[in-house]
């Protein structure tokens, strides 16, 4: 059983003008979705809850008459701990309904909330208004795709502890008391999806750490996926970088240690000079790559066409992983599917194709239209791959290349 913490705003806060306690009715405080954990190793995990786990009638009871804590509680050692009859004197500064219930509208559960300790109402008047739910769960590795987002486990036999107020866990002008938005915990790192956008609520931005060579940084949780599979690429490039400077030493030393005096010898300083020239030139290239101005400029391309592909693809579009040829043939065999004969070319051709295709996609026609070429091709029966040929060559030759 692995304890988890989600949290939610409270919403709808009044108080009882007789005890001065804080009512906070029909809070949601867990939603179905698919949500971001970061595991101990640092790397992303989702996992999901689906409807008939987080809005089954046993999550939903489990809602019931529950503890409101300061902050989810924690041991001695700072690890977080679950409230029972033991230390619920020292840890319960109010307590959850006997209301909780699902709302269908937006897939939520919800309950009615008791805040009791003066200190505990003291810090909510003074800003603190987030809520935390801890609650245990079974993770079940089982992928799928739920709401058009992919998912590698499935939180399953979901038991609610405590509901725990917390300082604000990610900075956002919409999160306030009159808010009612189920966001994420400490341990996740998920987003706001169209839950709040149907409530006309502007989202706030979320924030994940990744690992990018030996540093940590946090970035927007959009652009991780992007930045990990830059840093991958970067890593090879650095690779590439060192086997380089090695061979150029090596040949480097093999021309130092010939002795002139004869033609062979000659000839051999020459060609040693000539491939450690050439490996040179390679190797500019791979520094261009990931040092100063071009570190920046790869990034901003990849990002770039990561964005032009989604363009086409749609939001579902997973970059990991594919190379920057791999995400433009999967763009143009989404548009032109099993017509587009594209496997086995080369890039000058893929890179044609795959701009007539988001021209394309950006000019709203549905077909390659033949203005783009010139020709014999340029008729109303030729076909796509034959106008993308004409493209692919018009390119090569702007390169000064040929076919």
């Amino acid at each position: 059983m692995i304890t988890r913490y989600d949290t939610a705003t409270v919403a709808g806060m009044t108080t009882d003008p007789i005890t001065g306690f804080i009512h906070a009715r029909n809070v949601p405080i867990a939603r179905t979705g698919v949500f971001k954990y970061v595991k101990p190793d640092g790397s992303i995990h989702k996992e999901a809850k689906l409807p008939e786990d987080i809005l089954s009638d046993s999550t939903v009871e489990s809602a019931n008459n529950k503890p409101v804590t300061d902050n989810h509680p924690e041991n001695a050692n700072g690890q977080r701990i679950l409230v029972n009859r033991d230390n619920s004197t020292a840890l319960m500064k109010g307590f959850t309904a006997s209301n909780a219930h699902v709302d269908r509208t937006d897939g939520t559960v919800r309950v009615d909330m008791t805040i009791t300790n003066p200190d505990l109402i003291k810090k909510i008047s003074g800003g603190k208004r987030q809520l935390s739910i801890g609650f245990q769960t079974q993770v079940v590795p089982q992928s799928g795709v739920y709401k058009n987002t992919k998912y590698d486990s499935v939180q399953k036999d979901i038991t609610i502890n405590h509901v725990a107020v917390v300082d604000v866990a990610r900075e956002g002008p919409d999160i306030s008391l009159d808010r009612s938005v189920v966001g994420d915990s400490a341990e996740m790192i998920g987003e706001l999806d169209d839950f709040s956008k149907e409530k006309g609520q502007k989202p706030q931005m979320d924030f994940e750490k990744v690992r990018i060579g030996d540093q940590t940084i946090k970035v927007a949780t959009d652009d991780a996926d992007k930045l990990i599979k830059f840093d991958s690429d970067n890593q090879a490039n650095q690779k590439r970088i060192d086997e380089l400077n090695a061979q150029i030493k090596k040949l480097t030393d093999e021309r130092d240690s010939l002795k002139s005096g004869n033609k062979q010898a000659e000839n051999d300083k020459s060609e040693a000079q000539a491939k450690a020239d050439s490996l040179e030139k390679e190797l500019q290239g791979y520094r261009d790559k990931v040092e100063g101005d071009g570190l920046d400029k790869l990034i901003d391309q990849r990002m770039g066409l990561i964005d032009d592909v989604k363009s086409i693809v749609g939001d579902s579009f997973d970059p990991h992983g594919k190379s920057e040829k791999e995400m433009k043939i999967e763009a143009i065999k989404s548009v032109d599917g099993d017509s587009a004969e594209i496997d086995g070319k080369d890039d000058v051709y893929v890179n044609a194709y795959f701009n007539a295709v988001k021209n394309r996609k950006q000019s709203h026609f549905v077909g390659a239209t033949v203005h783009d070429f010139k020709g014999d091709s340029a008729d109303s029966n030729v076909s796509v791959n034959q106008m993308h040929e004409n493209f692919y060559n018009l390119a090569n030759k702007n390169k000064g290349g040929n076919k």
